[in-house]
Parts: C-alpha cells; sequence; structure tokens
C-alpha cells in the first residue's frame, strides 16, 4: 500500500526507490501519480537527494508543485545545498528552473547568499537580491548581512537601500557588522554608504574607538584627509583617547591636506617619538621650503631614539636639501651621513636626484660608479633619475630620445627590471615624440612589462591611457582597456574616469563610456567635474549622439557651471549634423551666459554654417571672431576656404588663403586639397596648376588625396597619359600615396574620356606601383560597373573572371553583377552568362539569368541572397 511504499521510500534510499517504482508483471518504473501523498513526494525527492541526484529530485519537486502540493522549505533549502556541492553553474540552472515556479524561502536565500559571499559572486548576488524583490520575501538579518557585505565592497548603491530598509524593518545592525561594513567601504572607496553607516552608528551611540579608525581608514582611501583630520576631535569629544596607531595615520594625514600645527600636536601627544611621524614632519617641513625645521626635528627624533640613529630619518632630510635645490648642503650632509656610516641605496639614489635636477648627468653618473664601487648595486629608481633627465633633454650627453634608448639597454645588460616609474617616463616620451617610429619604440616598453602591472598605479594608468590617446594607438589601447575590464581592481578617480571615457570613445565604445559615467554618478556617487563631464559630451558628439549629449548637459547644468568646453563641443556635434540653427542657439546661450567664445567654438560655428552653404553667416562670424582677438588657425581658414569651394565662389577662397598666409600660418596638406579640389571641380585649371607649383614653395607634401584630385583634374583635362605619368612619379618617389581611392578615381577618369582598354589595364599597371595596394571588391566593381554602362561586355567578363580568381567576388556589390547578367542576356551571350553563373555560384555569389526566366530567380531573390552572403562575410571578419 502507500505506506509502505513511503517507508521503502524512506529507508532504502535510490535502490529502494527503483523498486518501489516496478508493478507487478509490468517490469518498467512506476512514477509518482496523481494519488501519491504529499509525504510520499516528500520522501521521493529526500530519496534523490541523499543520493546526491540534483536533477531527480528538481523534477520530483516540479511535479510535487503540478500536483497542488506545498513544497516545504527544508525540502528546498536541502536541494540548494547539494546542488552547491555540484559548483555555481548547477546552482543557477537549479534556481533558473524553480524561478516562477516554487517561491524560494529565506534560509534558501540565506544560504546562496553567503555561499555568494564567501566566493565574492556579486553578479549572483544581484540576481537574488531582485528575486526577493519579485517575491516579496520578508527580509531577515540573515539575508540582509551577505548582501549588505557584498554590496558595500562593490560600491553598489543598492548597499544604502538595503541599509536604510533593514533599520526600518527593525532589525539591529551591531556595532561589529557596522565596523565590518565599514572596513569594506574603504576597499571600494565607497564614501555615500560609509556616511550612512556612521550616521546610524551616531544615532545609535556606537561610536567606538575601532568604529572611528575604520572610518578614518574610508576618508583616507577616498582621498579626504581633511575630514579624516576632523575625526580627531571628534574622538576626543566622544571621551575616546587615540591610541599610537591612529595618531601616527592623523599625522601623515595632518601633513597630506597641510595642516601642519595639528601634525606638530600630536607629535608632542604621542609617546615614544614614533620615526614615522617625525619622518612625515620633515617631509612636511620640506615641502615649505623651510629647511631649518627639518633640521630641528632630526635632532628631536635623535634625542628621542635610544637604538642609535635611523637611516630612513637621514635621508628624509637629505632629499628636504634636494628638494629645495641645496645641493651644496645636499652634498656636504651626505658627507656626514657616510662618516657615521647612515647610508644605504636610498642614500645615493637621492643625490643622483639632485645632480639630475641640476642637469648633472656627469655627476650623476660619478654618484652610479661610486656605489657601485661601494659594493651597493643599483636598482630601477638609480636608473629612472638618468631616463629621467634624458626624457626632459636636460643635460644629455646625446641628448634626448637618443640617450633614453642607451640607459634602457644599460638596464637590460645589467639585468635591472623596469618598473612602473620607467613605464610613465617612456610614456611622456611617446607623447612628446617627433616621429611615429620613435614613439611606438617608447610605447613597446608597456609590452615587455605585461599589462598587468599598469593597473598597479593609478598614476602610471593614466600616462598609459593619455600617451596611447595622444598618439592614437588604437589597438594598443583596445589591449590596456580590455585587460582594466577582465583584471584590474582599481577604483579609479574622476579624473581617471575622464581619461577612461575618452579613451572608449577613441575605440568606438559609446556603450562602454555609458557604463562607466553610470558607474561614477550612480554606483560610487562621485561628482563629476567639468573636465569629466566634457570627455562623456565629446564621447557622445564623436558617436553621432547629440541629443543624448545635450541631455546630459542639460542634466548636469544646474551642478556644474557649464563652461566654454561644454558648449564647443555641443557646437561641434551640431555642425556635424549640419544644424547650424541649434548651433546658433549654443552661441546666444553662451552669450547670455556671459562666456567669451573660443577657438574651437568659432571654428565650429563657422563650420555649421560652411556645411550649408551660408557663408555670409559664416564670414560674419569670422569677423566677430577677429574683433574679439580670437586668432583663427589653419583648420578654421580650411573651413572658411571649403565653404567658398562648395559655394564655386575661388575668388574669396584665394583671398581667404592670402590672408591666412599673410598672418603667419603655415599652410598644410588639408587646406591645399581643398582648394585643389575646388579648381577642379569647377574646371580652374590653370588656378590647379599654380597652386600645385605652390605646394612645394610651401614644402606642402601631397596626401593620397591630392593624387587623387591631380588624377581628376587631368582625367578632366582628356589627358589620360599625365594621369598615368602622377601615379607613377609618387610610385618612383616612394611616398605612401596610393590607397583605393586613387585607383577608382584613375579609373574613371578612363571612362571619363571613354577609354575602356585603358580603365582595364589599370589591373596590371597598379601591380607595378610602390606601395599600391592590390586590386580588391571596391576596385573591380567599380571597373565592372563602368565597362557594363560603356556596352564592353567583353572587357567586363575578363574583369569579372579575374574578380573571382582574386577571392573578391563575394566583396562586390550585387547591383553590378546583376546589371551584368542584364546586359549579357539582353545582348544573347547566354553560354558566357552561363559559364559566369557556374564560377560565381562557386564562390557563393547567386547570379541572376539576364532576361531568361527559366530559373525562376528574380532580382529581389537575388539582392537579398547577395546581402545575406555579404552579412555571412561580415560575420566571419575579424573585428
Amino acid at each position: 500500500d502507500e505506506r509502505t511504499r513511503e517507508l521503502l521510500l524512506e529507508g532504502g534510499g535510490g535502490a529502494a526507490a527503483a523498486a518501489v517504482g516496478r508493478g507487478s508483471g509490468r517490469g518498467k518504473a512506476r512514477e509518482l501519480d496523481g494519488q501519491a501523498s504529499s509525504r510520499g513526494c516528500l520522501t521521493a525527492i529526500k530519496s534523490s537527494l541523499n543520493a546526491k541526484d540534483v536533477d531527480s529530485a528538481l523534477q520530483k519537486i516540479l511535479a510535487m508543485r503540478t500536483r497542488g502540493f506545498e513544497v516545504p522549505p527544508s525540502a528546498i533549502t536541502l536541494l540548494f545545498k547539494v546542488a552547491k556541492e555540484n559548483g555555481s553553474e548547477t546552482t543557477q540552472r537549479v534556481l533558473s528552473s524553480l524561478e516562477g515556479n516554487v517561491s524560494l524561502p529565506v534560509e534558501s536565500f540565506a544560504l546562496l547568499l553567503n555561499e555568494c559571499l564567501n566566493q565574492g559572486d556579486i553578479e549572483f548576488a544581484r540576481r537574488l537580491d531582485a528575486l526577493t524583490q519579485k517575491q516579496k520575501t520578508k527580509m531577515h538579518y540573515s539575508i540582509y548581512e551577505p548582501l549588505l557585505k557584498l554590496f558595500a565592497k562593490a560600491c553598489d548603491a543598492r548597499a544604502t537601500a538595503i541599509f536604510a530598509d533593514m533599520q526600518a524593518q527593525g532589525s539591529l545592525v551591531s556595532e561589529g557588522l557596522c565596523g565590518c561594513l565599514l572596513a569594506r567601504c574603504s576597499e571600494s572607496q565607497n564614501l555615500r554608504f560609509a556616511e550612512a553607516i556612521t550616521e546610524y552608528c551616531r544615532s545609535r551611540s556606537l561610536m567606538t574607538l575601532a568604529i572611528f579608525k575604520t572610518l578614518m581608514k574610508v576618508y583616507a582611501c577616498c582621498g579626504k584627509y581633511e575630514l579624516a583630520c576632523d575625526l580627531y576631535e571628534q574622538v576626543l569629544a566622544a571621551g575616546l583617547q587615540p591610541d599610537n596607531m591612529m595618531i601616527g595615520c592623523l599625522v601623515k594625514f595632518a601633513v597630506k591636506c597641510g595642516r601642519r600645527e595639528l601634525s606638530e600636536q600630536l607629535l608632542e601627544q604621542s609617546s615614544g617619538g614614533d620615526i614615522q611621524n617625525y619622518m612625515w614632519l620633515i617631509r612636511a617641513a620640506g615641502k615649505e621650503g623651510n629647511v631649518g625645521r627639518a633640521l630641528e626635528l632630526l635632532q628631536e627624533a635623535e634625542k628621542a631614539q635610544v637604538a642609535g640613529p635611523d637611516v630612513a630619518l637621514y635621508n628624509c632630510v637629505l632629499d628636504v636639501y634636494v628638494t629645495n635645490g641645496r645641493m651644496d648642503d645636499a652634498l656636504a650632509f651626505f658627507g656626514a651621513m657616510k662618516d657615521k656610516g647612515t647610508i644605504n641605496l636610498v642614500t645615493y639614489n637621492t643625490v643622483m636626484k639632485g645632480h639630475c635636477a641640476k642637469g648633472d648627468v656627469e655627476g650623476a653618473r660619478g654618484v652610479l660608479a661610486e656605489m657601485r664601487q661601494a659594493g651597493v648595486a643599483p636598482d630601477s629608481a638609480s636608473y629612472n633619475c638618468l631616463l629621467g633627465t634624458a626624457a626632459l633633454g636636460i643635460g644629455a650627453v646625446r641628448g634626448g630620445d637618443a640617450a633614453c634608448w642607451e640607459i634602457l639597454d644599460e638596464m637590460s645588460e645589467e639585468g635591472t627590471p623596469i618598473d612602473n616609474y620607467t613605464v610613465s617616463i617612456m610614456m611622456k616620451v611617446a607623447k612628446k615624440a617627433r616621429s611615429p617610429r620613435d614613439a611606438e619604440r617608447a610605447l613597446a616598453v608597456l609590452d615587455r612589462t605585461g599589462r598587468a602591472r599598469v593597473f598597479d598605479d593609478e598614476v602610471l594608468f593614466n600616462s598609459v591611457i593619455d600617451a596611447c590617446i595622444q598618439r592614437r594607438d588604437t589597438q594598443r589601447l583596445a589591449k590596456v582597456l580590455a585587460s582594466f575590464t577582465e583584471q584590474s581592481t582599481m577604483k579609479p578617480s574622476v579624473q581617471t574616469y575622464g581619461l577612461l571615457i575618452k579613451a572608449n570613445s577613441m575605440v568606438r565604445q559609446v556603450n562602454k563610456c555609458w557604463e562607466l559615467w553610470t558607474e561614477m554618478v550612480e554606483a560610487r556617487s562621485l561628482l563629476p567635474n567639468a573636465i569629466t563631464l566634457s570627455c562623456m559630451l565629446d564621447a557622445l558628439i564623436c558617436a553621432r549622439r547629440v541629443d543624448d549629449a545635450l541631455a546630459l548637459f542639460r542634466a548636469w547644468q544646474g551642478s556644474l557651471p557649464p563652461n566654454i568646453v561644454m558648449y564647443g563641443t555641443l557646437i561641434k556635434g551640431f555642425a556635424a549634423a549640419r544644424d547650424a540653427d541649434r548651433a546658433m542657439e549654443m552661441y546666444h546661450e553662451i552669450r547670455a551666459q556671459g562666456l567669451q567664445l573660443n577657438l574651437l567654438s568659432y571654428t565650429s560655428l563657422i563650420d555649421a554654417h560652411a556645411r550649408g552653404g551660408e557663408m555670409a553667416r559664416a564670414s560674419k562670424l569670422f569677423q566677430e571672431m577677429l574683433d574679439n582677438a580670437c586668432d583663427p588657425n589653419v583648420v578654421t581658414f580650411s573651413t572658411m576656404v571649403k565653404g567658398y569651394c562648395v559655394e564655386g565662389d575661388l575668388e574669396n577662397a584665394f583671398s581667404m588663403f592670402g590672408t591666412m598666409l599673410s598672418r603667419g600660418i603655415i599652410a598644410d596638406t588639408v587646406l591645399f586639397n581643398t582648394l585643389l579640389d575646388g579648381c577642379v571641380r569647377h574646371s580652374r585649371f590653370q588656378l590647379a596648376d599654380h597652386l600645385l607649383s605652390e605646394m612645394e614653395k610651401y614644402f606642402v607634401e601631397s596626401s593620397h588625396f591630392t593624387l587623387s584630385i591631380v588624377i581628376k583634374l587631368w582625367g578632366k583635362r582628356r589627358d589620360l597619359d599625365k594621369a598615368f605619368e602622377a601615379c607613377r612619379v609618387h610610385a618612383r618617389s616612394g611616398r605612401s600615396c596610393f590607397d583605393v581611392q586613387v585607383v577608382t578615381s584613375l579609373i574613371s577618369a578612363c571612362f571619363l574620356n571613354r577609354a575602356m582598354d585603358r580603365a582595364v589595364s589599370v589591373l596590371d599597371e597598379m601591380l607595378a606601383w610602390r606601395g599600391c595596394p592590390c586590386p580588391d571588391a571596391t576596385v573591380f566593381g567599380a571597373l565592372l560597373g563602368g565597362l557594363v554602362r560603356g556596352g564592353a561586355l567583353p572587357q567586363a567578363l575578363d574583369v569579372a573572371q579575374r574578380a573571382i580568381d582574386a577571392l573578391a567576388a563575394s566583396g562586390v556589390h550585387g547591383d553590378t553583377w546583376a546589371s551584368l547578367a542584364a546586359a549579357l542576356g539582353q545582348q544573347g551571350m547566354h553560354q558566357e552568362l552561363a559559364h559566369l553563373t557556374q564560377r560565381l555560384a562557386s564562390t557563393g555569389v547567386v547570379l541572376p539569368c539576364g532576361s531568361s526566366q527559366q530559373d525562376g530567380v528574380t532580382q529581389a531573390q537575388f539582392h537579398g541572397g547577395h546581402r545575406a552572403h555579404q552579412n555571412i562575410d561580415r560575420r566571419r571578419a575579424p573585428a
């Protein structure tokens, strides 16, 4: 009977469960049916769990729920305990199956959240937190505690809300939990939550010395040294006495925030004359330039010390001499230190630093030799002194970058490792390098150190990001950003957030920019500064999300006073969107704010009108710019010139060019190309010839765009020989002036002159040009389109075969193949069409059969199939 079944299931484990399921004479397992009792279901579930069969137990729980029975909380919690033993993937799979079918009890949440706490799994914890809200679970201390600890360390704003909810529910928060949460806030720099905890502790008289010390650590980790020092008076007011450890920390923080009187007061109260306290005060005296006070502190420390002189104290005083430029006194003190025997590696490095600061490389080299003679091996800091001097170009024998490479080679030969400061120096070299080769060589030092080390130091990380941005090294920048996302535990400052947003914008990751912004202002409750907001606005503008940028600007307008950089960024966005009216709205708002327009703002406004062909308004703004003593640069003049060229007003364009030259501004390639293109477009060939001759006079190097314009010039003048000769001359010069645009311009020039065979010959001739790319789908597409339009079908078939052989057929636009198919069908070239269709099919391109409809392939079907094939190719292509 049923009771017998239950007893067997309860006592016999998995084997009994299988045996009970066999019916008399039927030889197959008997499942729990609709007549099974709730107790029987639970017994079967327990049997599966005893056998560690998670899937079986899960199915029986779901079946029990389907039959209308309530599943006891203990069964669900036991299921998760067994699932937990099989790993997080099993646990999450079980949760997904139960979610929406079975309500999880408090015990299960507590079990899972504590496991999240042990594993540091914040994402799973967030999922469980959301589920408690969805189920409207009655919260308990066992749920609150792990959630608070996890969210405090993750700097998640949800921690503050949960803490408030915990108080509203009447749950008691102990002093121990408050201290633990504050410690986690110090790790994550979660200042907002730390202040909420402190407010609670004050209201419950829980401000013990331990709480004060932990809160002080939070302030210090957040760089709020002034607030940390303010705690001293609060500790005394609470009737508490700071211990030596707290006083030592307060001395350090008082020095950092410039509260010298407090640091001196604390030193008098400290017992035993702690050396670290004296060192901080000596450094503070050095920052103030008070060398005499530094010596007094040294004498006080010597009197207070029983164990004799401490080399670290002497090094601090030596550093005070060096940093205040008193090198003669520093050398005399150095000699006295040697006489007393209080000298070490740091001493030598400090003296080297002093020589290098004076540009005395030979003196620094002499100290390096003395160090080796004394048996003290130089370290990275020793060489960094020399490297920093060489990077600045101060006193370097061979000057600048050459000396840097020499020092790096010396470090490598002696086996001295490259440290973070070495990398930081080389990032500065990369930023100021004149040649791309030197910049790449400097950036390559980063690769030798391993990117993981970059995240150890926020200052170093910022210098790396800044160097990559300035050199526009998007490939290395993308790798550094990816490593940062995957590996770094750094809590960025507001300044670093700005750089990260700017860097992600450069690699076209605007969504990541939004994530960083949200993390900064919401999760970590940091107040952005004007620079960070400007970086975010620029990221949105570069992604053509002008409306989002304007909305963000308006949202923060009350908290951060707008400046001209923000307005200029928005104007730039409206100019790119060809929205001159909204750009002018910003202009009037700037005037209303009493701000003065800068170079970027004026240039962007002029560009907005020039793009829309409103050169009268652009000219008026240009004149206003001059009247307000805002000097235009080459970009401003180029914008005006381009606007006039688009209108065909070459007289004003050249007049503007002359005005620029008269102001001593050097013309660049972009400006010459703009003028040259205007001359060619409007068939002012003599002006174009004059301009080309002037390029050499002004030492302007031609670009690939210059060459493509020259080709168009000779094409319009019906002189293809000179167009081809221009390409050959550039090829012989060794300059990399060839790209697809140049080749297609030459092909178009041939078609303009109805020289079909000459156009086809470009395929062969371009292979002989140095630096010219091999024919690709764009080149073949341009050739095929022109040949079909010109009725040169035999040549078109030949080019089609070459495109297939070059594996470029699939990249040619579907309309081109459709036009070729239609033309072949109309001319009755069915055999050629069939052969081409077969060859193209082998590359994945489906070619319609011209005028024949027997295959049922329509034009629309062909285009759709071709586009699908292109999409497949894009998915396969590397990013």
